[in-house]
């Protein structure tokens, strides 16, 4: 495995006179991967159409290869770290960092020495093997039994009607209905509902309504809303609002 530095930051987009609020870096790749996450301060990259925030307490695996780009808060002072191993997962992966291996990745950062550093990023690998992989972004169904649905939960996210009221709106069978999400979502109704309503709720997290509040206009109790955001994101919806800002 390589070693590699902190990361500096980026050139800035604004002038010097400017006062700063966000820096980045623009869509490329790298041939080797990279476990992102801060020192201080958050960041967000866009992988595939996905938004993935980090910071102290979360770092994000960015395969070998894989087009991403970055906007960052002011404040953060990042730490990527090369991991040169071709038994890693070639998904982006969201690793929870917890105390154990912050202590890690703080030491890797400070050592200079080759060995002991080492001996550390087979340890930091190994919690990028057992991390969730990130989830891909939603396919939209567009087929005469299918879209429907998609146009109806746009309007009222909160009314999520059962296959067999869909079955008489549509004429057509719940098995057919059925079928039909499958085959064009590689989901049933229910897990494609649910991740479209959380997909939904991002705007309204980003806009300061309450969880409480965002898990009602979706149709969810805010324990049912929070366990379902924790299991598609890997974190709660007050962890990932604050992490973008």
């Amino acid at each position: 495995m390589e070693r590699s530095a902190v990361a500096e930051p980026a050139a800035s987009p604004f002038d010097e006179d400017d006062d700063i609020q966000h820096w980045g870096h623009p869509p490329h790749l790298h041939s080797t991967g990279q476990l992102v996450t801060a020192i201080t301060g958050s960041g967000l990259l866009r992988i595939d159409d996905r938004d993935c925030p980090f910071d102290a307490a979360t770092g994000i695996w960015v395969p070998p290869h894989v087009l991403h780009s970055g906007v960052f808060a002011p404040d953060l002072v990042p730490l990527a770290v090369i991991l040169d191993d071709p038994q890693l997962p070639p998904q982006p992966r969201l690793v929870p960092v917890d105390a154990e291996l912050r202590t890690l990745l703080l030491a890797w950062a400070r050592d200079t020495d080759d060995a002991r550093n080492r001996h550390r990023e087979r340890r930091i690998a190994q919690a990028v093997h057992t991390a969730p992989v990130l989830p891909h972004p939603l396919r939209l169904p567009q087929g005469p039994l299918t879209r429907p649905v998609m146009e109806h939960l746009r309007r009222a996210p909160a009314a999520v009607p059962p296959l067999t009221e869909w079955a008489g709106r549509l004429h057509a069978s719940v098995a057919t209905i059925r079928r039909a999400f499958l085959a064009e979502t590689g989901m049933t109704y229910s897990e494609w509902t649910t991740l479209f309503r959380l997909e939904l709720s991002i705007d309204l997290l980003r806009s300061g309504e309450t969880v409480a509040g965002v898990a009602h206009a979706m149709g969810f109790s805010p324990n049912g809303y929070t366990l379902a955001f924790r299991r598609w994101t890997g974190q709660t919806p007050s962890e990932y609002r604050a992490r973008i800002g």
